[in-house]
């Protein structure tokens, strides 16, 4: 859901009630206070929408085959939200494509103007979805792990195979055998670009997939942004600067239209599904830089489209599901096509040659860096780096001139708010950016305990969760890996309740638990000497009793019964294999 700052919104701002009278800036509007009368230069971080009842069900608790109907349903009535009356005629023509009554779609259309997100449309009773399926999961999976197995193979063996080998795999595993309709279902499911390029090869699926849409082009800000990972070029220092951590992760994101950088995320953690959500959340939200330093970083607003790379960092079921939840669209380049984020691309390696005037660089390659020690040179620690480089990114960056723009990204990013007659906009807001946040934050499900929700080593706790102790089952637990003090739960009911550390490892914020190379080659070393010892140890006694029960006196201690370390070969026995852990690979 969008909030348009126009003329005549009314919004909320610091627990006032206001209404928009015009956009004084970028970072700024100005606006009457309905308590008192008074005019106001409000920051545009301040203001959210008037709070509504809480919505449906949580995304990520939808079923996947509900959860398709919904964001179809969602897309075809977004695009009338703002329209007072829609033609009967149109009506009647999308109740039709989806299967449902003209009221129907009245009543479901009022819903979603009220909250326009595809989660408000989920069905809540009525029995089964459609497409949910009542197949034991054991056999589903046992079904799919069959397809990928024998179907998907060069050979293109037929579908009566795969048939006949699940029946086969079920009986020989005591499982219930599925029907060969079941089978053929599951196996249509999986058709598609995948299923060729298996099966066919690369040329013919790409023949036959692939689009041909020429080059690449946007038309205004927020239509198409591409975000990417990279590992910076720098090495940075603990906290207590006594230990180099080494190289951080950094995640970006450009605006292909302005080419002005929309969100970034640093952290020495490796490129996940956490680091993406971050970098959107970032991106899409008033920046928290302004509130320190007012209008460095001006640029936010919700995409339209997100261009991303393939990797599984980009495929979590959080990740797509927060985008069909606030109708953005997300897309994959495709495999080994890298000028499908040039943007991106050449951002970071802009990014990457200013970070090499840095203490402490690494350079592009070892060649560069020649006898150069970037570890003892680095001074600046994980904060401080991505302080400078948010520095380097606003007031460096954004203020050169774009080879291809012709002009600086941070005019191009006005001059794409600005009308025909020259008046200043600002992006839509995201009318509720907690509920924003939460729908792209990780989770883990946990038990609300009276002790509390132990997640990361910590405890959290509010008295509002006291009604979900004893409960049946876990509760998704959201979190931010950047602020361990609070975890988020929603209840039953929709509230969602703010959880407080109370106790555990994040108490101690200056504890620093990333061991250094050195420290783990260390740990490691002593590790595997005690395996060693041990392993010797436990073959000296093996022999010592072997020679004992033979009634053979030993006239002195030989070497093996002496403590030393036996041929390496023999110090680590081969442990017969856990037949009972049997997993899909093996299954035929």
């Amino acid at each position: 859901m969008s909030l348009l700052l126009k003329v005549g919104t009314v919004c909320v701002s610091k627990g006032r009630v206001i209404q928009i009278d015009g956009v004084s800036s970028i970072s700024h509007v100005d606006a009457r206070d309905m308590g008192s009368g008074e005019m106001i230069s409000v920051p545009i971080s301040q203001i959210e929408s008037l709070p509504l009842p809480a919505h449906g069900q949580e995304a990520g608790t939808i079923h996947e085959a509900e959860w398709r109907r919904c964001t179809e349903l969602a897309k075809d009535l977004s695009v009338y939200v703002d329209h007072r009356t829609v033609p009967r005629a149109v009506l009647a023509k999308l109740a039709e494509r989806h299967g449902i009554s003209t009221r129907q779609l009245q009543r479901i259309r009022a819903a979603f103007k009220q909250a326009p997100r595809a989660s408000t449309l989920a069905r809540t009773s009525g029995g089964r979805p459609r497409g949910l399926s009542r197949l034991d999961p054991r056999v589903d999976a046992l079904i799919r792990h069959a397809i990928a197995k024998h179907y998907m193979l060069r050979e293109q063996p037929p579908k009566e195979h795969v048939v006949v080998r699940v029946r086969s795999m079920a009986r020989r595993l005591q499982l219930p055998i599925p029907s060969r309709k079941a089978i053929l279902l599951r196996l249509s499911q999986e058709l598609g670009a995948a299923a060729d390029m298996a099966r066919e090869g690369a040329p013919s699926a790409r023949q036959k997939w692939r689009p041909r849409t020429g080059r690449l082009s946007v038309g205004k800000h927020l239509d198409l942004i591409q975000i990417d990972h990279t590992r910076a070029d720098v090495m940075v220092l603990s906290e207590d600067r006594c230990a180099v951590l080494g190289r951080p992760w950094i995640t970006l994101a450009i605006d292909v239209a302005t080419r002005c950088v929309l969100g970034m995320y640093i952290s020495m953690d490796a490129p996940s599904s956490v680091s993406v959500s971050l970098c959107i959340e970032h991106s899409a939200l008033p920046k928290p830089e302004n509130a320190g330093d007012p209008g460095v970083w001006p640029m936010y607003g919700k995409p339209k489209k997100l261009l991303v790379d393939n990797g599984k960092d980009f495929r979590s079921l959080a990740l797509e599901r927060g985008c069909d939840e606030h109708q953005i669209e997300l897309a994959w380049r495709p495999v080994r096509t890298p000028h499908y984020g040039g943007h991106i691309e050449r951002l970071i390696g802009t990014l990457m040659k200013i970070a090499h005037l840095l203490p402490g660089t690494t350079f592009s390659n070892i060649r560069e860096r020649g006898t150069y020690d970037s570890e003892a040179k680095a001074t600046l620690t994980l904060d401080e780096f991505r302080q400078w480089m948010t520095q380097k990114i606003c007031r460096f960056y954004h203020q050169r001139i774009h080879r291809t723009l012709g002009l600086p990204p941070i005019v191009a990013w006005e001059r794409s708010l600005t009308d025909a007659a020259g008046n200043l906009s600002s992006p839509p807001l995201v009318a509720r950016p907690m509920e924003f946040r939460m729908d792209f934050l990780p989770f883990e499900t946990r038990l609300v305990r009276r002790t509390g929700i132990e997640l990361r080593g910590s405890r959290y706790w509010h008295d509002d969760l006291a009604p979900m102790l004893n409960s049946d089952g876990p509760v998704r637990v959201r979190y931010d890996p950047r602020d361990p003090r609070s975890v988020w739960v929603r209840r039953s009911d929709g509230v969602l309740v703010t959880a407080d550390l109370i106790g555990g490892r994040a108490t101690d914020p200056s504890c620093n638990r990333r061991l250094h190379r050195d420290t783990r080659a260390r740990i490691d070393a002593e590790t595997d000497k005690g395996f060693e010892v041990t392993d010797s140890i436990e073959l000296n006694a093996k022999e010592a009793t072997r020679q004992a029960r033979r009634g053979k006196r030993l006239e002195k201690p030989s070497a093996v019964m002496c403590g030393a370390p036996l041929d390496p070969a023999a110090a680590d026995p081969v442990t017969p294999p856990n037949r009972a852990a049997i997993r899909l690979e093996e299954w035929d």
